[in-house]
C-alpha cells in the first residue's frame, strides 16, 4: 500500500504508533501538519477569550468644573434668559460672551452688566452656565438680580471687563 508517497505495509501500518507514523511522512506534511496544530490552538484560545469592553463617554462621568479654575478666578453660576438659544450656538464647554442685564418691573433692560466673559457650561446639567471671571470683578456680578442675556463674541480677541456702575447723577432743573 502506497500513503502519501510513502510504501507502507498494511499489517505494519496497523501495529505502528501514531508517533512512528508521523516520522514515516516526509518533511513537507510534517510542516503542514504542523501549521494545522498551531492554527487550532491559536483559533482555541481566542474563541475562549472574552473580549474587554472599551470605556464609553456614557460610563466615564461627568467632571466637576471647579477642578479646572484658574487661581485669582471665580466661576459664577448665572440664570440666563436665553439659555437654550445659547446651547445651540455654542460648544461643550462654553463661550465668551458680553452680559446685559433682561428688562423687568421697574428695570430697563440693555444694562451692560460685564464685557467678555468666559461661559461655561455646566458638565452635569448642560442647560445650566457659569461666568469665570476674577475675584476682584465677581462682587459687581452679584450685586445685580438676573436674569440675564449673553451676547456672543468673538473668542480670538483678548480681555475682559466687569462695567462700572454708573451713580446716577442728580440734575436739578430751574424754571423762571
Amino acid at each position: 500500500m502506497k500513503i502519501l508517497n510513502k510504501e507502507i505495509n498494511a499489517t505494519n501500518f496497523l501495529e505502528m504508533s501514531l508517533v512512528k507514523k508521523i516520522l514515516a511522512l516526509k518533511f513537507e506534511y510534517k510542516l503542514l501538519m504542523a501549521g494545522f496544530v498551531v492554527l487550532g490552538c491559536i483559533s482555541y484560545f481566542n474563541s475562549n477569550a472574552k473580549p474587554v469592553p472599551a470605556p464609553t463617554a456614557e460610563e466615564l462621568p461627568p467632571e466637576s468644573v471647579d477642578t479646572f479654575i484658574p487661581q485669582g478666578l471665580v466661576l459664577i453660576p448665572l440664570e440666563l434668559s436665553n439659555s437654550e438659544s445659547l446651547a445651540s450656538i455654542i460648544g461643550n464647554m462654553g463661550g465668551v460672551v458680553d452680559l446685559y442685564l433682561t428688562s423687568q418691573e421697574g428695570r430697563k433692560g440693555g444694562y451692560l452688566v460685564a464685557s467678555r466673559v468666559k461661559l461655561v457650561r455646566a458638565p452635569r446639567n448642560p442647560d445650566q452656565f457659569a461666568v469665570l471671571v476674577k475675584e476682584s470683578e465677581g462682587q459687581k456680578i452679584l450685586k445685580q438680580n438676573g436674569p440675564f442675556v449673553a451676547v456672543v463674541q468673538n473668542p480670538e480677541v483678548r480681555g475682559s471687563k466687569v462695567v462700572q456702575e454708573r451713580k446716577n447723577s442728580v440734575q436739578i432743573e430751574y424754571a423762571n
